[in-house]
Formats: C-alpha cells, structure tokens, sequence
C-alpha cells in the first residue's frame, strides 16, 4: 500500500487518539476500572450513591425529567427539579457513556465506549443495548467492502476519459476497506460521542475515526453513513445538534457539517478554525455559536455560512454549553470555566470554579446552572446577586 498523504493523517490519527480522548474527556481513563472490552459489555452497572459526584459527561432534560450519564455506565436522573436528588437507572454495561438524548419522555438513547448504543422505552428507568463495537465494526466493515465492489465494477465499465478519476475512487475505497478490517480487528475501541434523533425511528450516533451509523427503526438496525460526509481523514466527529431547520455536526481540525434534510446529504462549511471544535448551539434564525480547543469560539448569523470570532476572554477548552431564554450562550470546559456571551457575541462574565475541575455540560433551571464533569454535579446560580 502507498503511503499517501491521506493514509498518513488516518495512521497520524490514530496513534493520537489517547492524547484527543484524554483532552475530550477529561482522562477518564484512569477513573474507569479496569475492564477488558467484553467484561465492560457483559458487566451491568453498580448501583452506588457517589454516581452524582463522580465522572458526568452529559445533562439532559425532558418534561420534568433530568438525565445524567457518566463513567461506569452510570445513568442517573430525578424528577424533583427542586431537591435534586438522584435516582440511578438500571443499566446492562459498565462502560464509560458519553451521551443521551430523548425524543419523548419515555424514549431515549445514550452512547459511549466500546462502541455502545443503549435504549430505554419506560422513561430512563431501565436501558438495554441496542448496539456494540464488535457489531459497529463490522457494518462497517460490510459497508467498505460493499464500496470497493462497487468502484471496482465502475472502474471496470468506465469508458478510457473516466478510468483516472474512477481509479482515484477505488484506492480510496480500497483503502477504507483496509481501515475498516484494521478496527474489526481491534475490537470495539472506537467511542461514540454523541447522539441525535428526529423522532422514534429515524436518528444518528457519531464518534471517533469518522464514525456515523444512521437507523430508521429506533435503533434496532444501523446503517453506515461514512461516505455521506467529505471526511477522507475520517476525522473524529465530536457532537450532532439541531439548530432552527438544519442539523450540524463539529468534528476535529475544525471540520463543520451542515444537512438541510435531516441527515440525508451533508454539506462541509468553510470553518473559522483549524482546532477541534467540540459543540454548537443556536435558537434559529441563523444564529449559531460553536466552540473548542483553547478557549475558542464563533458566531454565526447566516447559519454557518461565515464566522466572526468570539474573544472569550479564556485559553480553557470550552466542551459544552446551552442558551438561556434571553440568548445569552453559556459554554464550560477545562479549569472549572463558565464563559457567559450575549446576543451580540461580547462576554459579559467568565467564572471559575473553586476546585478547578473540568466541566464536560451545562443546562440551566428556572434559578441555576446545573453542569458536569470530573467533579460531578454541580449547581450555580444564573446571576451572581442570586
């Protein structure tokens, strides 16, 4: 096989993938026992009182309910907004989970390492899993291989002008189905970073190396959706989110993706940055702001069609954020940050938390903040005279 500049950013890529998952996700590595892919898989979750003050890497809510996921496949959630005490759910992993989203109070979906995809159908109280890394790698696989098939039979009926750019095509596919052997057998060590449905049936699961499976059953079968994206460095895909009519996804070395049709084609934007870009976040209108790596971030009022950098005032790393009802965006990340930006794009405070522990999310209640990360959950006020 050539070594092309695309195969060497995929290998380049791949040895740093505990350097970027470290960054990501707060080293969690070393707060996640030592389970080998299978036990991890096989091994349900243990009820424990310390699941609020340990590793949380998303909030979410739905009607009255929150729902918190985290390491050791701890899924916790409380319908009593005013107490905030936690009740843990009955999950059939012990892996570190990443992300949950909901499409009604009683269904929804979280994901995390070792490729798992997990569901619940009675409100967050029990989970099953849907999907595994084992079973992930080799749809894709499937897929990869189904695509070099397919250059090699174009290649083969092309007329003598196409021959060039049809051979271009399949040592791209050929290399991907050598990619994709590659991860099957490593076992399941690609993460899933997160998680977004249109309804019941029809929805996508993202993550590391380019992963994007789409299902239009609620999970029961996925489907790759590799080369819907312009991604050939199978850069890692970091968050999914709807904003007004379109649906956006944030990758690595500032890659943006903009569907008009829910996921069905995608466009590649023009980015403002060449670092991760961890999240985005808007309320329509063609407004959108999307940040990352070191304390960057950018707004958008054309949906994404061009930037103007924020000056967030902060070199921390922003993982996470959410839109409070006067369009004042709030975004956390490393060092205990909380970086609050107006309508118009200026900072109006930035706040530290005592303990200086990365914050992964945040949503806000009617009075407070709630956000996550390696200390936890923890509350702050909306405003400082609270």
């Amino acid at each position: 096989m050539v070594m092309t500049d695309q195969t060497f950013r995929r290998h380049g890529t791949r040895l740093l993938t505990a350097v970027w998952i470290s960054t990501l996700c707060f080293a969690w590595s070393y707060s996640t026992p030592a389970f080998t892919q299978g036990d991890a898989l096989e091994t349900p979750a243990r009820p424990t009182e310390l699941a609020e003050h340990s590793l949380v890497l998303d909030i979410t809510r739905t009607g009255d309910r929150l729902f918190a996921v985290g390491e050791r496949g701890h899924i916790i959630w409380t319908d009593n907004l005013n107490s905030l005490s936690w009740e843990q759910s009955a999950v059939p992993v012990r892996t570190t989970l990443t992300s949950c989203f909901f499409a009604d109070s009683n269904i929804g979906w979280a994901v995390g390492h070792d490729g798992v995809v997990l569901k619940t159908e009675d409100g967050g109280l029990t989970w099953r899993t849907l999907l595994n890394g084992f079973e992930a790698n080799r749809l894709i696989e499937q897929h990869a291989t189904d695509l070099q098939e397919q250059a090699e039979q174009a290649l083969s009926d092309a007329a003598p002008e196409e021959e060039s750019a049809l051979q271009e095509t399949l040592e791209a596919m050929e290399y991907a189905a050598q990619d994709a052997s590659s991860f099957l057998e490593e076992g399941a060590s690609r993460p899933f970073l997160d998680v977004w449905f249109q309804n019941e049936q029809e929805g996508f699961v993202i993550g590391a190396f380019g992963l994007i499976l789409r299902t239009i059953d609620g999970g029961e079968s996925w489907i790759s959706w590799l080369d819907r994206l312009e991604n050939p460095y199978s850069l890692h895909l970091n968050s999914i989110r709807k904003v007004g009519q379109a649906l956006y996804i944030t990758a690595e070395a500032g890659a943006l993706f903009r569907s008009a049709d829910n996921g069905q084609t995608w466009q590649r934007l023009d980015s403002p940055y060449d670092g991760s870009l961890f999240g985005i976040l808007g309320s329509g209108g063609g407004r959108l702001i999307t940040f990352g790596l070191r304390g960057h971030a950018f707004q958008s009022l054309d949906n994404g069609d061009s930037w103007t950098e924020i000056e967030t005032g902060t070199s921390s790393s922003l993982f996470g954020g959410t839109l409070l009802p006067d369009g004042t965006a709030v975004l956390v990340g490393t060092q205990g940050v909380t970086v609050f930006i107006d309508r118009n794009g200026h900072v109006g405070e930035i706040r530290q938390a005592d303990n200086r522990l990365p914050l992964s999310q945040v949503i806000s209640l009617e009075t407070e903040l709630l956000t996550v990360g390696l200390g936890g959950i923890q509350a702050q006020p909306l405003t400082h005279d609270q």
